[in-house]
């Protein structure tokens, strides 16, 4: 398609392909755990996660959970630490449960029984109820960071930021897996730009008040400081809140050769930085 701006009839033409796989349903949900049980709950999944099959998604997430009537009654207002993953190889069901093996035994002996378990095979439309994102509008500050692995020291720091003594007003600190596609380099320009990390954190907090946003905006700026240690200094753009969109967080979330292609192009297309009120990449004439 064409384009009108600025400097003249941009003339871009965009071509994009995308191949769909016959996914009707997926093995997936959650384990929840009292929040107490974090250092526990990490240790297991740092190792569980290791041989995980490419089909697999996975992530730890430490949650505060709101006190609202549709959240069921047992996580209802509770801390709690949550694992999650989402299966979509073959055989289903026989699949996802010999990979939930290690938490049905090894987890029951040291972690015990789980405040709740929704494990189960559901249909593919279903599947955002694993990561229990909600559906209606959010006011929320949010910061990722990708994480060089979940060593012991990572482990321990997520613990201080969102455990049982944390004081966290975060609703969401999650660390979610990275592998497959995503640990391969990319034979052309790729969204997550390095491949070195093996995890990538996300925090959320709610902001229903002023109060509440200058408290979320602080903690999320300890949580950055605290895990810098841990962080591989890359980013990724998807996870990247405008508010710390800075020049130099954005060029962290691409690979060299891809930021010069990228500059490059915005050189030519939009030597102006018209098109700026995003993740913005300035022309090579204001490049950072």
């Amino acid at each position: 398609m064409g384009s009108e701006g600025r400097g003249g009839n941009f003339g871009i033409v965009t071509s994009l392909e995308f191949a769909l796989y016959p996914i009707t349903h997926v093995y997936g949900g959650n384990l929840f755990y009292a929040v107490e049980k974090a250092e526990e709950v990490l240790e297991l999944y740092a190792r569980w996660s290791e041989d995980l099959p490419e089909e697999v998604t996975s992530a730890v997430a430490f949650l505060n959970v709101p006190p609202m009537p549709d959240i069921p009654e047992p996580l209802r207002g509770r801390s709690v630490i949550t694992v999650r993953f989402c299966y979509t190889g073959e055989g289903l069901e026989e699949m996802g449960e010999e990979l939930l093996a290690p938490w049905r035994e090894l987890g029951e002996s040291k972690i015990g029984e789980p405040i709740m378990d929704t494990f189960g095979v559901m249909p593919y439309e279903m599947m955002d109820m694993i990561s229990m994102d909600p559906v209606d509008p959010l006011g929320a500050y949010g910061h990722s960071e990708m994480l060089r692995d979940l060593s012991p020291e990572t482990q321990e720091t997520l613990v201080k930021l969102a455990g049982a003594e944390s004081n966290s007003p975060l609703i969401l600190l999650e660390a979610r897996q990275l592998g497959g596609a995503l640990s391969r380099p990319p034979a052309d320009l790729n969204p997550m730009g390095r491949s070195d990390a093996r995890f990538i954190l996300n925090g959320i907090g709610a902001t229903f008040s002023p109060e509440m946003a200058q408290a979320v905006q602080a903690y999320l700026a300890y949580v950055a400081e605290a895990v810098e240690p841990h962080a591989s200094g890359a980013q990724y753009v998807n996870f990247m809140d405008l508010d710390g969109a800075t020049p130099e967080r954005v060029k962290a979330a691409y690979s060299q050769g891809d930021w010069d292609r990228l500059v490059e192009l915005k050189g030519r297309r939009d030597p102006e930085n018209l098109f700026r009120f995003n993740r913005n990449i300035p022309p090579s004439s204001v490049a950072v």
